[in-house]
């Protein structure tokens, strides 16, 4: 029987092995790091007295399953180093370690490789930041960090001490020339918000205030609305500095004023959105793919190249995704591998 040979096994490489399963296809997962699960599986449920949509749900069980399932092969800490043949004959070369493995009958390759999150040494652009520190409970923070912050909470506790006020940096890393990223990453809008309500949940008295250069409707309804109700302050600007300390101090020109300040923050949350891998051209090169100004990855000609190939990229490799959309996609990857 061929084998589905799937690069990368993050959430949409695991969406596409799961339904391939299912229908009794062979899958191959090849994952450069040490575990599956990607990014999304340090991502926490963001309910507060109900349920707020942020799609983690959709993960649950997902990773158990596929490291359980006889018809899927998982290779960790394995990279794709060359790809020959063509659709129903690949052959596939793989670097494990320093040994080089390589496997033919592949009938169909899925690059599913992901995104990279930025970081404080990668800096924001057009955002000074300074003093900021790899400690997730510091004054700076990712919003990578306030994913795993939210996942890791307890029942009366988010941060390890009660926050006066926090501030969240909209678009950190991304629409931004500085940073060659014009593009909205379209997820940090959703999890900034949603981040925002479980704060002034556990903590009413906190102050939270974004930064931003325009907000995304993350749901229907008076969404942001129903944010000012809870006390949420929104200046729209991307500010000049962001300055670590106790409290941590964002410098701004206040659109309303027209004046520079300086506001006071306990916490300031960097939303920082999705780049492209760092491994993006390489596995464009490997697999007959081309890259979007941006650097993400695209079919040359077009989505009807991959029947034709056999290989098809899914998820966020190909550009900004939300957990429901890079799962739903590595479904249709899938069936339409299957049919």
């Amino acid at each position: 029987m061929s084998t589905v040979l799937i690069v990368g096994g993050g959430l949409a490489g695991a969406a596409v092995a799961k339904e391939l399963a299912a229908s009794g296809k062979r899958a191959l997962i090849v994952e450069a790091s040490d575990s599956l699960g990607g990014k999304v599986r340090d991502y926490g449920c963001k309910a507060t007295d109900k349920c707020s949509n942020c799609g983690v749900c959709l993960v649950n069980g997902l990773w158990d399953g596929i490291e359980k399932n006889p018809l899927v092969d998982v290779r960790l800490n394995t990279k794709l180093i060359d790809l020959t043949g063509g659709k129903e004959r690949y052959t596939a070369a793989f670097r494990q370690g320093g040994v080089v493995s390589y496997i033919s009958g592949i009938s169909d390759v899925v690059v599913a490789t992901g995104f990279k999150r930025m970081s404080f040494e990668s800096g924001g652009g057009s955002v000074e930041v300074s003093g900021a520190g790899k400690d997730a409970n510091g004054s700076i923070t990712m919003g990578s960090d306030i994913e795993r912050i939210m996942k890791d909470r307890s029942g009366t506790d988010l941060f390890e001490r009660e926050p006066r006020n926090v501030a969240f940096i909209q678009c950190f890393g991304s629409r931004d020339r500085k940073e060659n990223a014009m593009y909205c990453s379209r997820v940090c809008c959703a999890y900034s918000s949603r981040a925002a309500k479980l704060i002034k949940q556990y903590y009413p008295d906190c102050g939270v205030t974004f930064f931003y250069m325009e907000m995304q409707q993350v749901r229907s309804g008076d969404y942001f609305e129903e944010l000012k109700q809870l006390g949420v302050n929104f200046i729209k600007c991307r500010p000049i500095k962001v300055a670590a300390g106790d409290p941590a101090a964002v410098t701004f020109d206040n659109p309303e004023t027209g004046a520079r300040e300086k506001l006071e923050f306990d916490k300031v949350v960097l939303s920082d959105g999705i780049r492209p891998s760092d491994d993006a051209a390489r596995i464009a090169e490997i697999c007959g793919l081309g890259q979007t100004a941006d650097g993400f990855l695209k079919y040359v000609s077009g989505p009807e190249d991959a029947k034709r190939t056999g290989i098809y990229i899914a998820g966020c490799v190909g550009g900004p995704a939300k957990i429901e959309e890079t799962y739903a996609e590595g479904i249709s990857v899938a069936r339409s591998i299957l049919f």
